[in-house]
């Protein structure tokens, strides 16, 4: 009999033991997923205000070429300027879809 209850006070310390260590993982990796999460969240908070103030500015142009009268030699000018300022909007554009995408696939190998 005092080998049952040997056999039994290994198995409860293992078990405790596997308990209070599995306890500890899902502690650390909530830290790590909660951290994760909110350097994403924060990134995502910053990527749609970057993104709403380049609509906005979309968004303005639209509405100055829809109102603007038709002045051949003033226009050119706006008109240059106007392009410009979209070469520099795709080029921002650009930049952020390069982070993204750097930044996604950062994070599929850190998950993996």
């Amino acid at each position: 009999m005092s080998e049952d209850v040997e056999k039994k006070k290994v198995s409860l310390d293992t078990i405790k033991d596997s308990l209070a260590n599995l306890k500890y993982k899902v502690s650390e990796f909530q830290e790590r997923i909660e951290e994760y999460l909110s350097s994403v969240d924060e990134l995502w908070r910053d990527a749609k205000s970057h993104l709403a103030s380049i609509e906005a500015r979309l968004a303005g142009m639209e509405v100055y070429l829809s109102s603007m009268p038709f002045n051949p030699e003033w226009q050119l000018d706006k008109l240059d300027e106007m392009v410009k300022d979209l070469d520099e909007i795709g080029e921002d554009l650009d930049r952020m879809r390069r982070r993204f995408n750097n930044f996604a696939r950062g994070s599929m190998e850190r998950i993996n």
